[in-house]
């Protein structure tokens, strides 16, 4: 499981822990979780214009964790 920093456009930040996030072609930000055999089950759905940024904590250059910015526009997933 990954976690995820949302900063959403009403001036708050939403920290949500998920298998799988992503920006549709749509620009909706979609989270989703994994089940045992597979199947994606969505956890939430943001649209576009309600987040400003997102980040991936990950691993960094120099050892620790940080918040890797996800692109700002475009599809992608991320796990």
């Amino acid at each position: 499981m990954a976690t995820f920093l949302l900063q959403l456009a009403e001036g708050r930040d939403a920290v949500i822990e998920a298998d799988v996030a992503g920006r549709t072609d749509a620009g909706e930000v979609v989270l989703e979780r994994v089940d045992d055999l597979g199947r994606c089950e969505r956890l939430h759905t943001y649209r576009a214009e309600a987040v400003t940024a997102v980040f991936r904590r990950a691993p960094v250059d120099g050892g620790g964790y940080g918040w890797l910015p996800q692109p700002a526009d475009g599809s992608w997933w991320c796990y």
